[in-house]
């Protein structure tokens, strides 16, 4: 019961980078590091494996959910990019790339860096948020998160690192898109796999208890600058965290109807492609509607949120139901092969 809590969250990033309403967004990002801890621990644990074969499989399913959405985003933006007038307003990274490494970098979605946005030009400027899952994945297919005594030993490593920042570089990036800052939720995700069956208190969670923590969530995101003025420096990112915990230790222990399941998985889908082509989208917005625009600015007032919407689920629902679904069957196929 994860997927329209990941499109939830999708949008919460939308709303941060085109509606500028602040860090929501950004804690939506570390959800969802800490939801693919757990998420990708279980399926290696428990369908993949760590030999060879596993660990090709892995990666085959990994890169076909991965990169054909996001190379078609890409080559779309491409196109646009050359159609659009140079001076409409759009995202100082989406640019086109002027160098062999520039393409590979945007080709592979890896960049090079321990914050990996410092990376321009990034035709798909949230890109660089799957640079930190590639890595993740990487080390948890190669065994990071294999039993409890590494994991416990690599959560205890990330919170040294927390520590370390605060220390010697307190610079509050290093604490959020940095590599290593991801560490943190996805360690906390991977444990949670491990110590699941100790969480009985959510086996039956009642909807009150979902709606409480989700309201808490938005609360702490909306006033987490007042929350932290009045409290502890950073305390809502830590709030965040737990409420994150919470959150995916209810949901993957809520008992719902085949039916429920299916409308879940369905409106899951739109989570990646509203997260690679929202920025595509708000240009192409800005060029053939307008409508609510800021000037000299890729962002949008409140005015365009219908209208915008309406066009990225548009874009979306095309990109799922011509390229998706194709490659979801053939997915599906492979993981009979694990």
């Amino acid at each position: 019961m994860f997927g329209i809590l990941r499109t939830i969250l999708a949008i919460n990033v939308i709303l941060l980078h085109i509606f500028n309403i602040p860090t929501l967004g950004n804690y939506s990002v570390t959800f969802f590091f800490m939801l693919s801890g757990f998420l990708m621990t279980l399926v290696v644990n428990e369908k993949y494996g760590y030999s060879i074969k596993g660990f090709k499989v892995f990666w085959i399913n990994r890169i076909l959910r991965l990169f054909p959405i996001y190379w078609i985003v890409g080559f779309i933006t491409i196109i646009v990019l050359f159609i659009v007038p140079a001076y409409l307003p759009k995202h100082p990274a989406m640019f086109f790339p002027n160098s062999l490494s520039d393409w590979v970098f945007n080709v592979t979605m890896i960049f090079p860096n321990i914050v990996p946005h410092r990376i321009t030009p990034r035709l798909i400027p949230p890109s660089w948020a799957i640079t930190n899952e590639l890595v993740y994945y990487l080390l948890i297919s190669l065994g990071i998160s294999k039993n409890k005594r590494i994991t416990i030993f690599w959560f205890f490593a990330s919170v040294a690192y927390y520590i370390f920042t605060y220390l010697f570089y307190d610079l509050a990036t290093f604490r959020y898109s940095a590599i290593p800052a991801a560490s943190l939720a996805f360690s906390i995700g991977a444990l949670m796999y491990w110590y699941k069956e100790k969480f009985n208190l959510f086996t039956k969670p009642k909807k009150i208890i979902i709606v409480f923590l989700v309201t808490s969530f938005y609360i702490n995101g909306f006033f987490s600058s007042d929350i932290q003025k009045f409290l502890i420096k950073d305390i809502s990112i830590y709030i965040n965290l737990i409420l994150a915990f919470l959150l995916i230790t209810i949901l993957f222990n809520l008992n719902t109807s085949k039916k429920i399941r299916k409308v879940d998985n369905y409106i899951g889908m739109y989570s990646y492609p509203f997260y690679i082509s929202h920025y595509l989208v708000a240009l192409i917005y800005i060029f053939s509607i307008g409508y609510g625009g800021i000037n000299n600015s890729f962002k949008l007032t409140s005015a365009a949120l219908p209208f915008y919407f309406l066009l990225l689920i548009i874009f979306t629902f095309l990109l799922i139901h011509f390229i998706d679904y194709p490659i979801e069957a053939y997915r599906s196929h492979i993981k009979k092969k694990a």
